[in-house]
């Protein structure tokens, strides 16, 4: 963005002084924001994750977003209540809280903050993020990458094995073999370096450390937040076969079945990566599927493409908080009604 571009859009931020809370609120009304966490927890706690992964929320700052919406009277609800046609009335404004990953710190901080102000949440869980497991490809990935003795090694193997440019390194790495190298050939780079450095148990340590037991996942069902399904293994959909991303959803409901005594009925895709033709694919095996394409959520929106908004992280200032809780988006323009068929 141009420095005009960036002057422009921070003076949009006066656009949300809180006597104009009731233009937004309007446009808001009879529709649902449904906002997106990936980490609750205090930066710096897991380095390495905070390098290549999705910055934290500090449970303060999550407390302070969701009361400024709790003061709104805003309706939060679950994608369980949508399913049972539980929808804002013309004059209400809905808002869905979810997270996805899966993450232990999300079961422990972020639904203490929810309960705290009695806010349902919806907890989007990769099945094979729970204690017991190794890490998934992805963490594995981000630990190797940010570690002292093995990121050279890391990336001195992928360039040998892969086809990439050779100034490739550091951060853009990690991007590319996460985001657009096939999942099974990341697996084989990590599965050598795990040979090569005879580092399985210091995973399966750091696994038990970041994912939830079985046993939370319960707990927070019985205490009325809704557990759905984030695949299994967090792969980027577009990554991988028709199959393979069949086989995840498989794998993750017959987990979640398992731990929570009854199948999920919500997903959300992984990277938010997904494909035309995905909805067939998901509507074999679930209700509803979340994406983050950045749209409020209508009567008319389909129920295998519910749009969802995500954390832009830490705001500058109050009022591009207020922003990013009245409209989803620090973008600007911010996106419209959306009406019937969309």
């Amino acid at each position: 963005m141009s420095r005009l571009g960036r002057a422009a859009n921070r003076a949009a931020d006066l656009l949300f002084v809180p006597p104009l809370d009731r233009l937004w609120r309007r446009r808001l009304r009879g529709k649902v924001l449904c906002l997106l966490y990936h980490r609750v927890d205090e930066p710096g706690r897991i380095p390495w994750l905070d390098r290549f992964g999705v910055p934290p929320i500090r449970p303060a700052e999550l407390a302070a977003e969701l009361g400024v919406q709790q003061r709104r009277g805003v309706r939060f609800l679950t994608f369980a209540d949508l399913r049972q046609g539980r929808f804002p009335a013309p004059g209400e404004v809905g808002v869905v809280v979810s997270f996805d990953d899966g993450l232990r710190c999300n079961y422990e901080e972020g639904l203490q903050v929810l309960e705290d102000l009695g806010i349902p949440g919806v907890l989007f869980q990769s099945s094979g993020m729970l204690a017991g497991g190794p890490l998934v490809w992805e963490h594995a990935l981000y630990w190797y990458g940010a570690h002292p003795r093995f990121a050279d090694s890391l990336e001195d193997l992928a360039h040998r094995r892969l086809d990439l440019p050779q100034d490739l390194a550091g951060e853009a790495l990690i991007a590319t073999l996460r985001d657009r190298t096939p999942v099974a050939r990341v697996r084989d780079l990590l599965a050598e370096l795990e040979e090569r450095f005879d580092t399985g148990a210091e995973l399966a340590a750091l696994a038990a450390r970041i994912y939830p037991e079985p046993a939370q996942l319960r707990r927070a069902r019985d205490a009325g937040h809704e557990v759905g399904s984030h695949g299994d293994q967090h792969v980027p959909r577009a990554n991988v076969s028709p199959a393979a991303f069949e086989d995840e959803l498989s794998r993750s409901l017959a987990v979640l079945g398992e731990v929570l005594g009854e199948a999920p009925r919500a997903f959300s895709y992984p990277f938010n990566s997904h494909l035309p033709g995905d909805e067939v694919i998901c509507g074999r095996h679930f209700l509803q599927a979340a994406t983050v394409d950045a749209d409020l959520i209508t009567p008319y929106t389909p129920a295998l493409s519910l749009p969802r908004f995500t954390w832009p992280g830490p705001h500058p200032n109050l009022l591009r908080r207020r922003r990013w809780l009245s409209t989803g988006t620090l973008a600007w323009p911010a996106p419209m009604d959306t009406g019937p068929g969309r």
